[in-house]
């Protein structure tokens, strides 16, 4: 079996085996879905491995680049996302060799840490591949409406048309500057971010109130029970006393949607909870391994770390 780095132009037997392997579901097998997680992607083109035997594409190994930024101080990460195994060469280790092929590649180029939220199947093999569970992502909560909608998609889509992300990134230069956590890590913020993970994306839509200067609410809406969650992806406030108008643009959104709940991650970019109660450990269980960057204490249980949900959304 050989290991190699992936080309532009193995895209086409990459998709035929993440079709073979996983088959279809709710997040598309395409070239173009795959170009814009893992080419478009404004942090960089993912680290992404083949297992050949012969001609044959047995395996495949992707980590999704990604960052974290607290005041000054940038960690460079991986996301471990997208694996394959080819069903006839299933049970000869190939997923475990890729994996730790790709993790000392990266830590060989510099890249600090990988994270992701793999599922209660594949966390043991993690786990013994070095990888350490740091618990259940805090979230904020509270109870939606009193009279809650029922999710339908032409309801969800009169929604994100009335709050079109699309139009609320108009006004924004391409060098706007966003607030920075000197806290917590968090994603860093940018205008090419907000457009590829938001507004660009294929699979889930968005809506947003964002006002340069002043504030930002990025959402989505997701089935709970016939109903909705109300999930703010993304809140910032750029000025102290945007803060009421931050909470007056939620509340807004509340309204014309009707949840059944509302979720937030914890952030430092807005000062106090919003209105929220917590935070509570509801979110997906997240690991993390040391790359280049030995100490992860900061990451450890979240001690200070604040994931927005959008970016930790499994896409």
């Amino acid at each position: 079996m050989d290991i190699q780095q992936a080309q532009a132009e193995d895209l086409p037997a990459i998709i035929h085996l993440l079709k073979l392997s996983l088959g279809e579901s709710l997040i598309p097998k395409s070239e173009a879905y795959f170009r814009w997680k893992h080419e478009q992607n404004p942090f960089g083109r993912s680290p992404m491995y083949l297992a050949r035997e012969g001609d044959a594409l047995i395996g495949l190994r992707t980590f999704m680049r990604w960052e974290w930024r607290k005041g000054d101080h940038n960690v460079t990460a991986v996301r471990a996302v997208d694996t394959a195994t080819h069903p006839a060469h299933q049970g000869k280790g190939i997923f475990k060799k890729l994996t730790l092929h790709a993790v000392e590649a990266c830590k060989q180029e510099g890249v600090d840490m990988v994270f992701n939220s793999p599922n209660n199947q594949s966390r043991p093999g993690y786990l013994k591949m070095g990888w350490q569970e740091v618990g259940k992502m805090p979230l904020w909560l509270k109870p939606g409406s009193l009279f809650p909608a029922r999710y339908g998609e032409a309801y969800a889509q009169r929604v994100y048309d009335r709050f079109s992300i699309q139009s609320a990134l108009k006004p924004f230069t391409p060098q706007h500057m966003f607030p920075v956590s000197k806290d917590y890590f968090q994603t860093p913020l940018s205008v090419p971010y907000l457009q590829w993970r938001y507004a660009d994306c294929p699979i889930v839509q968005y809506g947003a109130v964002l006002e340069p200067h002043r504030f930002g609410v990025v959402f989505r809406m997701k089935p709970l029970k016939n109903f909705i969650e109300l999930r703010l992806c993304e809140v910032w406030c750029e000025q102290p006393d945007a803060l009421s108008e931050l909470k007056k643009a939620i509340s807004e959104i509340r309204k014309a949607i009707r949840p059944l709940m509302v979720s937030c991650a914890p952030t430092g970019l807005v000062n106090g909870k919003l209105g929220f109660w917590g935070p509570y450990s509801k979110g997906p269980v997240t690991t993390i391994r040391p790359l280049a960057l030995t100490d992860l204490k900061p990451f450890e249980h979240f001690n200070a770390w604040q994931p927005s949900i959008g970016a930790m959304e499994l896409f």
